[in-house]
C-alpha cells in the first residue's frame, strides 16, 4: 500500500515551510550585507563587486530560491487531483516547481564548489584585483549554465518530472507506472545525486589545497616571524572545516535518502525525515560560515563579561589606568620640553 509521509502528518509540511522560511531569511542576510558594503563605496556597482562577492550572491540566491520552491511552497504546486495534503496546483505548475527547484538547488551546490575553487586559486596563484575581475564570469556563469541544463533535462518529460517532484520533495513511495518511476529514479541519479557528489568532491579538494597553500606561505614567512607560528593556517583550517561541514550536514542526508530510493525503490522513513530537517537549513549554514569570522573578530575586540573573570576585569582596569597615567605624564613632559625649547629660541631672552 502506497504511503505518503507529508499526507500522513500535517506537521511535516509545517516544519518544511518553517525551515524553508528560516533559510530564506538567512540567505537574505548574506545578500543584504554584501549589497550594503558595495553601496557604501563610491563607483559603479559592477566594478565594486569582487569575484568572491559575486559567487556569494549567486549562491545565496540559489539557497533562497531552493528553500522557497521546495520547502516553503512544498505541495501547493502539486496537481490537486493527486489528493496530497495542501495540493492545489496542476501538472504545469508541478513541472514549473520541478524546474525551479532543480535549478536553484543545483545553483547553490555548484556555487559552493565554485567559491571554494576561487578562494583556492586566489591564494595559490596570488591573483590580484585585475585577475579576479578577468576570471569573474567563468566562476559565476558555469554554475548557472550547468543548473539550467540539469533543470531542462529533467523537464523534457512532464510525467517524469511530476513523479520526481513527488519522489524527492514529497517523499512518496513507488506507485503508478513502473517505467515512469524507473525513469524518474534514473533522472534523480543523473541530474541530482551525481552533480551533488561532484560538487562536494570539488569543494573538499579545493579547501584542502587552500589550507596547504596557506601553510606553505606561512612556512616561508618563518624567517620574518617566530618560527612555528601557524595562526593563519589554523584560521584557514577551521574556516574550511566549517565550510565543508555546512555543505555536508545539509546535503549528505539528501544523498543518503536519494541513493536509498534509487537502489531500493522505496522511501526510507527515517532518512526522509532527517533530510526534511537539515536540507532546508543550507542557507542558515552558509550564513553561519559567512558571518563567523566577523563575529569572532568582534568577540576578540570586545570580550564579554561572561568570558572574563572579575579578577581579569580588575587587572584590565588597573592596566588601563596605568597606561592612562603614563600617557598623561608623557604629554606633560613633552609640554615642558617644548616650553624650554621656545624659551631658548626666544631672541628677547638672549638680549
Amino acid at each position: 500500500m502506497a504511503m505518503n509521509y507529508a499526507e500522513e502528518n500535517i506537521y511535516v509540511l509545517i516544519f518544511m515551510r518553517l525551515f524553508g522560511l528560516v533559510s530564506m531569511i538567512a540567505s537574505g542576510f548574506i545578500i543584504r550585507d554584501i549589497t550594503r558594503k558595495l553601496y557604501s563605496r563610491p563607483g559603479a556597482f559592477l566594478k565594486k563587486v569582487s569575484l568572491t562577492q559575486s559567487i556569494l550572491i549567486v549562491m545565496s540566491i540559489g539557497d533562497f530560491g531552493g528553500a522557497f520552491f521546495v520547502q516553503f511552497i512544498s505541495t501547493w504546486m502539486v496537481p490537486f487531483h493527486s489528493q496530497l495534503l495542501g495540493s492545489v496546483g496542476s501538472q504545469q505548475s508541478c513541472v514549473a516547481q520541478g524546474f525551479l527547484s532543480t535549478f536553484f538547488y543545483s545553483l547553490s551546490a555548484l556555487s559552493n564548489a565554485s567559491l571554494a575553487v576561487a578562494y583556492c586559486l586566489i591564494v595559490r596563484l596570488g591573483w590580484k584585483d585585475k585577475d579576479k575581475s578577468k576570471n569573474r564570469l567563468p566562476f559565476v556563469l558555469t554554475p548557472f549554465l550547468i543548473s539550467i541544463v540539469l533543470a531542462v533535462v529533467l523537464c523534457l518529460d512532464r510525467t517524469t518530472i511530476t513523479m520526481l517532484d513527488t519522489l524527492v520533495i514529497l517523499g512518496s513511495s513507488l506507485s503508478g507506472n513502473l517505467h515512469t518511476w524507473c525513469t524518474a529514479r534514473t533522472m534523480l541519479l543523473v541530474a541530482g545525486l551525481i552533480p551533488t557528489l561532484v560538487a562536494f568532491f570539488i569543494l573538499t579538494v579545493a579547501v584542502v589545497l587552500l589550507i596547504h597553500a596557506v601553510l606553505v606561505q606561512e612556512r616561508r614567512m618563518d624567517q620574518y616571524q617566530r618560527a612555528g607560528s601557524r595562526k593563519m593556517t589554523m584560521e584557514s583550517f577551521y574556516q574550511g572545516m566549517f565550510y565543508i561541514g555546512a555543505f555536508a550536514i545539509s546535503w549528505i542526508p539528501w544523498l543518503v535518502y536519494g541513493f536509498k530510493e534509487y537502489i531500493f525503490a522505496s522511501v526510507h522513513k527515517p532518512s526522509y525525515f532527517v533530510m526534511l530537517a537539515v536540507t532546508p537549513l543550507h542557507g542558515v549554514m552558509n550564513a553561519g560560515v559567512y558571518f563567523r569570522p566577523r563575529l569572532k573578530a568582534e568577540r576578540e575586540r570586545n570580550p564579554t563579561d561572561s568570558h572574563q573573570t572579575e579578577d581579569d576585569a580588575e587587572k584590565g582596569t588597573r592596566r588601563k589606568s596605568k597606561r592612562m597615567r603614563l600617557l598623561a605624564t608623557l604629554k606633560q613632559q613633552q609640554s615642558i620640553w617644548k616650553q624650554h625649547k621656545m624659551q631658548r629660541l626666544d631672541p628677547k631672552r638672549k638680549l
